[in-house]
């Protein structure tokens, strides 16, 4: 279902059709509502299990846990992304999620993830800032956790216990004892619900606003792309990146925020990146394009023009960088 407005979808339909297992997509101009289909795609699951031990022997290491959640290890760090690691996400009512089904698992379970050093989040929507996750980590470690989140987002999780909780506005900038992080600013928009105000939409004092990151250590660095439209941002990256991690799905609907997998492909090329790890594909039941699909357009998109490498297509597939 889709509105031209948002007056015509309710937080009541919204409610509604969470529980029946939609997913809900805020693009810049209308809120669409995907209807969860009768049956989930295969799981993309990795060929072996995966363990941590093989990332301390390297400076800079990364592997894809599903969606948009990755978990870095770099510059002595343990640092993970939009972390989502329960089997649904969305509202969470009474003891249940509202919302979109998992239907390949976490290449790490929440009890596998190792203590975070730093969570970084892009954006507050439902599929990237999940409470869920965010409440039981703060409250297995209490106070022992930084957490980096994009401008106007804070109030979602200000109420939970971290070690620090900042905000970050497009190319500002923080070292964290041998990490620097730079915010990049990507195309998306930043609603959580219907109604909120929204940088996208020009509230930029008051709105949410939504984020890249830009990773760097003495001995490499890391774009994490978060959920974006095609943007020609990334070309103002000026040292050389080793990994871009980038979204290739959700494209079908809502396009004006989700590239496609060629953009995404055309995004870390102007990036001039070595290696590319596609990530926001084969997770959650979101009913967009075809799960399989965005995986083998961005295949044939690298068979056309190889200048960068794609570092793993799987959840669980460990990247060693340095």
């Amino acid at each position: 279902m889709e509105s031209g407005g948002n007056a015509m979808i309710t937080r009541r339909t919204v409610l509604r059709s969470l529980a029946a297992g939609a997913a809900l997509t805020l693009s810049p101009s209308n809120v669409v509502l995907q209807a969860a289909p009768l049956t989930p795609p295969a799981p993309l699951i990795p060929s072996k299990a995966l363990t941590l031990t093989e990332a301390l022997d390297h400076d800079a290491w990364a592997c894809w846990i599903g969606h948009a959640t990755v978990l870095i290890r770099m510059a002595g760090k343990w640092i993970l992304t939009d972390p989502v690691l329960f089997d649904a996400y969305g509202i969470h009512v009474l003891g249940l999620t509202l919302g979109p089904r998992r239907y390949t698992p976490p290449a790490l379970s929440i009890d596998e993830i190792p203590r975070p050093d730093l969570i970084l989040l892009s954006h507050a929507h439902l599929d990237h800032m999940d409470r869920r996750t965010l409440i039981e980590l703060s409250e297995r470690y209490p106070g022992q956790i930084d957490v980096i989140t994009a401008t106007n987002t804070r109030d979602v999780i200000e109420d939970l216990e971290w070690r620090s909780l900042n905000e970050m506005d497009w190319g500002d900038h923080v070292a964290i004892d041998g990490l620097e992080i730079t915010a990049l600013q990507v195309e998306h928009n930043g609603w959580r619900m219907p109604g909120e105000a929204c940088r996208a939409s020009g509230q930029r004092r008051t709105g949410r606003s939504y984020n890249g990151y830009l990773l760097e250590s003495s001995h490499t660095s890391i774009v994490f792309g978060g959920d974006t439209a095609y943007t020609t941002q990334f070309g103002n990256i000026k040292r050389d990146v080793e990994l871009a991690i980038m979204p290739i799905g959700a494209y079908r609907d809502c396009h004006a925020v989700h590239c496609n997998p060629e953009e995404a492909h055309a995004m870390v090329t102007m990036m001039k990146a070595r290696r590319m790890l596609p990530i926001h594909h084969g997770t959650f039941n979101q009913q967009c394009e075809p799960a399989h699909e965005p995986i083998q357009r961005l295949l044939t998109a690298v068979t056309k023009d190889r200048r960068a490498m794609l570092a793993g297509i799987r959840t669980g597939q460990p990247i060693a960088l340095a």
